[in-house]
């Protein structure tokens, strides 16, 4: 089975990658890396697997993943969430002789407490933090790179600084996908295989906007004590001014037969795009 993921190794996406197939029987896995987020999906089909950044703790929702889930035929299986830092390598002997630094572009929003005491420096965004590095190397004087903190210890170049972020608690979160459409009859049908879930999902109104849609959608899981972890606005592209929702439901094992029939009756006024149900 190919595992396809963000790549080359040693990505963030492949330290998360390796740390959920811990959580899983062991398979006979192939890791299939690419370069950008639509390689990465594109490459996916049949019983392979794929996995993308979802969520960072300092920047927020990885709008690049949401607006490819809005509208793919995807099954959500699981998510794996784990620790970032970063470091900045540098082939100049002090921080002001840098002319350009290499960032990716999640990164750079993670980091933005060195950019900005950097305004001498050019920004070059990367698709990826490996190639952050790749270009850094191959770069000219006055060249810096934020990469991987764990990328550093293999480093050695005139200037290195550890822990770069904002903070040093920073996470992560990835989903792990199949390229199928997720159905609402023949998700409520699994048997989870531990007692909590997240279910995520687009729901988009069928009318135009007007007074209390959301806060109607919202009291579908009120009603029914489903907790929401997650509510955001996407605009769905076909027409100005008009948003499609995403949501992620939490809950027990034994909610999920309310769950499922909640967003049954939500169907049947709105459009419900569900993306997975699984355990957590």
């Amino acid at each position: 089975m190919k595992f396809s993921v963000l790549g080359p190794a040693g990505t963030f996406a492949d330290a998360a990658a390796k740390a959920y197939l811990t959580t899983q029987p062991d398979s006979d896995i192939v890791f299939d890396y690419h370069p950008t987020f639509d390689q990465v999906y594109q490459a996916v089909s049949g019983d392979n697997i794929g996995l993308l950044p979802l969520e960072n703790q300092l920047d927020g929702y990885v709008s690049a993943t949401l607006q490819r889930l809005q509208s793919a035929d995807v099954t959500e299986i699981g998510e794996i969430t784990i620790p970032v830092n970063f470091g900045l390598v540098a082939n100049v002997a002090d921080l002001k002789q840098i002319k350009q630094i290499y960032v990716q572009f999640k990164t750079e929003g993670q980091c933005q407490k060195l950019l900005s005491s950097l305004p001498q420096a050019q920004i070059v965004t990367t698709s990826s933090n490996m190639v952050s590095l790749e270009k850094f190397q191959s770069g000219e004087p006055g060249s810096a790179a934020i990469i991987p903190q764990s990328q550093m210890a293999v480093l050695k170049q005139p200037l290195m600084l550890d822990k770069v972020a904002d903070q040093d608690d920073n996470s992560t979160r990835f989903i792990i996908f199949k390229s199928r459409p997720a159905n609402l009859e023949a998700l409520s049908s699994q048997a989870l295989s531990d007692t909590h879930f997240k279910a995520p999902l687009f729901v988009t109104p069928s009318f135009n906007d007007q007074p209390g849609t959301l806060y109607e959608i919202l009291g579908y899981f009120a009603k029914q004590q489903l907790n929401l972890v997650t509510l955001m606005s996407l605009p769905v592209k076909t027409q100005l001014g008009v948003y499609s929702f995403y949501l992620e439901v939490s809950g027990t094992r034994d909610q999920q037969e309310v769950l499922f029939t909640t967003l049954r009756q939500m169907a049947s006024k709105y459009r419900v795009h569900p993306l997975g149900y699984y355990a957590v």
